[in-house]
């Protein structure tokens, strides 16, 4: 079976009846599985991880960026995450016996899909842009939603996909296959701003990772760092920003997971740590979605029966 995750973000941090019909929505499809969503007031945005056989994803995603244009109104939206779009930005990321180009293809197909049937621009970025200037998902949404009319005006900021202008009120939207993102959040035992800048600074400058400081409600500080699993492992990563945090005289309170990891991530951090492990590396999990055609068992209720 050929495994894909989608990581859509949704421009929609506030209003749980929508996040719960996209949930809604994965349970029509026997070989979706939909693994978390973290909705963000203060972002007013919600971050959603699908997991799925190829084909399933494509029309999941197609239905729920129809959800979102009907639903959503940019116009009237505000949140503290940058923005494009209803459906801001939908990744794709290959996970099991799933190539590239696969993958690929898959992007590109429902970006033209999407384009037409909803006059909604797509812009291709990371691994699947056809410019270099586009890989970087920052690019794209520099000016946001208020000022994409302008920007789309013009020529090297025309879409890859649909019209020459934004959706009136979903702006527009980017996707592109990327590589599997280790996304870690540390929070942090200081009220000190200054402090928790300096601890950021360190970890950009020794990590090939983006890192974003957020000031909790509590007043204490959290680094959520992103990085790709092929420049950095799990156990490095965390190892790393471990040192860096208590050389400031600061510590680890708690670690959490704003996306889910595969179990391959673990198995390759042990790996890493204990220097001469031999073997293949692989899960259980892998193994049977590889070579077999697991479906979701839906559960029927006695009322249903």
């Amino acid at each position: 079976m050929k495994i894909v995750e989608t990581l859509p973000n949704i421009s929609e941090g506030k209003n749980k009846e929508l996040i719960n019909r996209i949930k809604d929505l994965s349970e029509n499809f026997d070989k979706i599985w939909f693994i978390s969503c973290k909705s963000d007031e203060y972002f007013n945005r919600s971050f959603i991880s699908v997991v799925g056989e190829l084909n399933q994803i494509e029309t999941f995603l197609f239905e729920m960026v129809k959800i979102c244009v009907e639903n959503i109104d940019l116009r009237n939206h505000s949140g503290y995450h940058p923005r494009i779009g209803a459906v801001d930005v939908i990744p794709i990321v290959p996970l099991i016996s799933t190539t590239f180009d696969e993958a690929d293809n898959l992007v590109k197909r429902l970006a033209k899909k999407i384009s037409e049937s909803f006059e909604l621009p797509i812009y291709l970025y990371e691994k699947s842009a056809r410019n270099e200037y586009r890989r970087n998902i920052n690019t794209l949404r520099k000016g946001e939603f208020e000022f994409l009319t302008k920007k789309m005006s013009f020529p090297e900021w025309e879409p890859d996909f649909g019209p020459n202008h934004p959706h009136p009120t979903a702006g527009a939207t980017i996707m592109g296959v990327r590589d599997f993102l280790i996304s870690l959040e540390f929070h942090i035992n200081t009220l000190d701003r200054w402090l928790a800048e300096q601890i950021k600074q360190e970890i950009s400058l020794s990590l090939p990772a983006s890192v974003f400081l957020e000031r909790k409600q509590n007043g204490k500080f959290s680094l959520t760092l992103n990085a790709k699993e092929g420049d950095v492992s799990l156990y490095l990563l965390y190892s790393k920003v471990k040192t860096i945090i208590e050389h400031f005289g600061s510590e680890i309170e708690k670690v959490s997971l704003p996306s889910p990891l595969t179990g391959k991530l673990f198995l390759q951090s042990f790996k890493n740590l204990i220097g001469n492990l031999d073997g293949e590396l692989f899960t259980i999990e892998e193994k049977l979605l590889t070579e077999s055609q697991i479906t979701k068992i839906k559960y029927i209720s006695n009322e249903e029966k």
